[in-house]
Parts: C-alpha cells; sequence; structure tokens
C-alpha cells in the first residue's frame, strides 16, 4: 500500500509541461561599428533565427531607415549596399567624439550611444620559442602598452596570423583588459600560442580601445561562448547590450592600433 501510495505521488509530480519554443516573435539584431580608421562604416541588421534550426546565416533585414550621428553636428543617412548591410559615406570617426545610431527597422525604433576614447599605442610585441613536451616549437607572445592615467580604460585584445586571419591564435576569442588593477601602468600580456603559429607567419596584433558598454558587451558574449564552449551553440543567456527597444548586438565606437612582426 505504501508503494503504491508512493507511485501515485511520483505520477501526479510528472506532468508533460508542452512549450513552444517557436512561439515567441524573431528579434532584430543590430551590429555596428565606428572606427578612428577611414571609413565607410557598416552596419548589419538580421533577426534571430528558429530554435530548432541554429544557422550560420540569419535573415536579414532590408528596408531599413539607417541614421548615425556624432557630437559634432555629423549627420550621415546610411545606404543599403547589399541585403541587411547599411554603409555611411562622410561620418568620420574621431577619438573624443560620441556617436549615435538610429534604426527604423519594420516599424520599431533601435537606438544606440557609444563614446569613441583615445587610440592607445601597442608600444612593442616580442616573441619567445616555446619548447613543447614532445621537441615541436611553440611560440609565447607578449603584448605591452601604457595605459592612461585616467580611471576607467577598457581593452580588446586581438592575435592573429595570415594563416589564421578571422581567429585568435589561441582560440579565445575575446581577450578583454580593464585598468581596474593596471591604472596608469605600463601593461605586458602574455599570449600562448604554442603550435598554432610557426617560424614565417607574420602575425598581426591589434589592440582595441573601448568604452565600458561595449566592453561588457564583449564581457558577457565571452562568458557565454567560453559555457556553451562554441559561438554557433544555443546561448542560456543574450549578452548585455547599448541598444533600445529589446534589440539584440550592439554598437560600438572605438580606437584601433596594430602591429605587424614575423615570428623566427
Amino acid at each position: 500500500m505504501l508503494l503504491l501510495a508512493a507511485a501515485l505521488a511520483l505520477d501526479a509530480c510528472q506532468r508533460v509541461v508542452s512549450i513552444d519554443l517557436n512561439e515567441a516573435n524573431p528579434q532584430i539584431v543590430i551590429e555596428g561599428v565606428v572606427t578612428d580608421g577611414p571609413g565607410p562604416y557598416t552596419v548589419s541588421i538580421t533577426k534571430t533565427g528558429n530554435y530548432f534550426e541554429p544557422a550560420l546565416i540569419f535573415p536579414t533585414v532590408s528596408g531599413a531607415s539607417v541614421v548615425l550621428r556624432d557630437d559634432a553636428g555629423t549627420v550621415d543617412t546610411l545606404r543599403e549596399v547589399e541585403p541587411g548591410h547599411y554603409q555611411s559615406s562622410h561620418i568620420a570617426g574621431v577619438p573624443g567624439r560620441t556617436y549615435h545610431l538610429t534604426v527604423v527597422a519594420e516599424g520599431s525604433e533601435f537606438d544606440g550611444t557609444s563614446w569613441m576614447p583615445q587610440r592607445v599605442r601597442i608600444d612593442s610585441v616580442y616573441t619567445t620559442v616555446l619548447r613543447e613536451f614532445d621537441g615541436d616549437r611553440g611560440y609565447n607572445i607578449f603584448v605591452q602598452f601604457k595605459d592612461p592615467p585616467q580611471q576607467g580604460n577598457y581593452y580588446r585584445l586581438v592575435v592573429h596570423t595570415n594563416v589564421m586571419p578571422s581567429d585568435s591564435v589561441t582560440g579565445q576569442r575575446y581577450l578583454l583588459v580593464s585598468d581596474k588593477l593596471l591604472n596608469g601602468n605600463e601593461a605586458t600580456y602574455q599570449i600562448r600560442a604554442g603550435r598554432n603559429v610557426s617560424a614565417g607567419d607574420t602575425l598581426t596584433v591589434t589592440l582595441y580601445s573601448l568604452d565600458q558598454a561595449t566592453y561588457d558587451y564583449y564581457n558577457t558574449l565571452r562568458s557565454i561562448v567560453s559555457f556553451d564552449r562554441s559561438p554557433t551553440a544555443l546561448s542560456p543567456a543574450n549578452p548585455n547590450t547599448n541598444l533600445s527597444n529589446g534589440s539584440l548586438g550592439y554598437f560600438a565606437a572605438f580606437a584601433v592600433d596594430s602591429i605587424r612582426t614575423v615570428l623566427h
């Protein structure tokens, strides 16, 4: 009798709940960047995909109104150069200015604001040879730069080679740095490239100077990618965004410095 009661109780707890994972409408995803390099700058607009059909290509959004403004009074209406990709014509990326993005798509308006910090230059890049346990040769990469004296500087480091142009040599796509512990000092960062690079490869090190909102976006995105082990996996949450009205993605204005060197 006791076993029967326990079985009935267990059955009562095991209710079948049907969840329609496609119930939510697709969300707008906006990705826009302004740098201190020469334009044009591009804003891409897509939509989130089907939960059961994850893909690397998402539906594009055409026919949107996309406007970039800066705090110096420049207004640039972007032109759609291909489906979902909008390009500036005359706005310039200048450190110290604040940029505002307005997108009107499918009856809704989305806004984002980003401040471009001053460019922090890389002082030097050097490498040391790393001998693996099996005798193969690898590399450690060291990047040095001087953090400005004022508090609140944020960075992203990207290191790739001519044979790995689209990814980090370490596989870690979001190497982020804040000046909370190094404010105003010379910083040296070691990147263990191992056997992902070889003698003769051209190494490109890029330092992005970010505002806090962009840093927060990359930081939460890094956590999601690390959790899922893949940037294309289904994430448990969306990264922080500086865009309004429920849009996903980000709008960023950052300064960029790069150094190239050949490994020996």
